[in-house]
């Protein structure tokens, strides 16, 4: 299966393994729409999930997740657990805006979102920004974990989510070639719009095309509405200027500007004969962390399809976004000259540059190799796919946005 490797840690192995002997991994852990919200509000105390907008999405998920996804035994349990925390998470955040009415009132004031394909760099450009102190990016584990006791402190918080993140590495070694999952690290908006049961967090994880297709023709309104909602949480009551990423904006900025209309976007881009493989790869791992059963060949179909539309799609003339909110940063330009690319970056939106950003930029990639992990390895070739057929395939895109080919 291409730079996947197939043989699995023993203790994963091991559990997998027992499922056919009791009749299949769903024998031993259940994935029921039902009682799953049923341990979420025992384990809250909460029974108030907030407009009902969520439901179906969630019904269809928890189906999909048992009957189409095909998951081995730790597969069902990490679908599990994820379902669990984001029905936990979407009752803590309604109860907190029940708690404090004036959440809802707060101002998320002219955030900056980051977003453009796939492996461009969008990820490496947050941690980055994030060491401005006029910026702030949500933590991941404090998107696990947003509304706890006074009791429990961050040092807690992050060891549940680490206990979570460092799984995946356990389960697959080769997704930290991949994507750096760290508790402590900025990370994407996926996971302030999964208590949506939004597409974004699942189209990485697990193979579910049906209900993929059901959600892509779904209004995502409501998962940015619930973005903010929480954002608002997180800030508790102290607007400050926030600093957001995800790829899966990308197709949806006229959605995130009806939610965010001061929003500021940075939107990188890369060779799509980069991009394109190594999408591939990141969803390969990420699905062989929760299935035996997964296609390269397929991904690449689907991603390659799925791809086209939106790249080719955002250099259409009705798709251009209001003048002075966006600014278009190649991937070459971050990596061959990371403190100029962002001054460019900070101009374009009017931005002001601290005077100790430059420095900190320049000490966190002395201090963060890029392959400690490993190389990620990723090729046209593994899927049949060539390079001049696929920059011909992307040609509008590349020519609306002067994306340089890398050789």
């Amino acid at each position: 299966m291409g730079d996947i490797i197939d043989a699995r840690p023993d203790i994963v192995r091991r559990l997998n393994a027992m499922g056919p002997g009791v009749g299949g991994a769903a024998a031993l852990v259940r994935l029921d729409a039902d009682e799953l919200v049923e341990l979420a509000t025992a384990a809250t105390g909460l029974d108030d999930f907030g407009e009902p907008d969520w439901e179906e999405p969630y019904r269809r998920l928890v189906d999909a997740l048992d009957e189409e996804a095909r998951l081995h035994v730790v597969g069902r349990l990490m679908c599990r657990h994820d379902v669990l925390r984001h029905l936990c998470t979407r009752l803590l955040v309604v109860e907190a805006h029940r708690a404090d009415p004036s959440l809802a009132a707060a101002e998320v004031p002219a955030p900056v979102f980051i977003t453009g394909p796939a492996r461009s760099g969008t990820s490496i450009l947050q941690e980055l920004l994030a060491l401005d102190p006029a910026l702030r990016a949500p933590r991941a584990f404090e998107m696990a974990h947003p509304v706890v006791g006074p009791e429990v402190d961050d040092a807690t918080r992050i060891a549940w989510a680490e206990s979570e993140f460092d799984l995946w590495g356990d389960v697959d070694p080769g997704f930290r070639t991949v994507h750096d999952l760290d508790a402590r690290l900025p990370e994407e908006c996926l996971w302030l719009m999964a208590p949506q049961f939004d597409l974004g967090f699942w189209s990485t994880n697990v193979d579910i095309p049906q209900w993929m297709a059901y959600r892509a023709f779904t209004d995502p309104g409501p998962a940015y509405a619930f973005h903010r909602r929480f954002v608002q949480v997180l800030q508790g009551g102290r607007p400050t200027t926030w600093l957001f990423k995800s790829p899966i904006h990308l197709s949806r900025l006229a959605t995130l500007l009806a939610v965010y209309p001061d929003a500021r976007i940075i939107r990188t881009h890369r060779d799509p004969a980069r991009t394109l493989p190594s999408t591939v790869s990141t969803l390969a791992h990420g699905r062989w962390i929760r299935s035996d059963d997964v296609d390269p060949s397929a991904i690449a179909e689907s991603s390659a399809m799925g791809l086209t539309m939106i790249l080719n799609g955002i250099a259409a003339p009705e798709a251009a976004l209001p003048p002075g909110q966006v600014v278009e940063l190649q991937y070459l330009d971050l990596m061959r000259e990371p403190i100029e690319a962002i001054g460019r970056v900070y101009d374009a939106l009017g931005l002001p540059m601290a005077a100790e950003l430059p420095a900190l930029v320049s000490a966190y990639l002395s201090d963060k190799p890029k392959d400690r992990f490993g190389a990620h390895r990723y090729s046209l070739a593994d899927h049949g796919l060539e390079e001049a057929a696929v920059r011909r395939q992307f040609a509008p895109y590349i020519e609306a946005f002067a994306v340089p080919a890398e050789r």
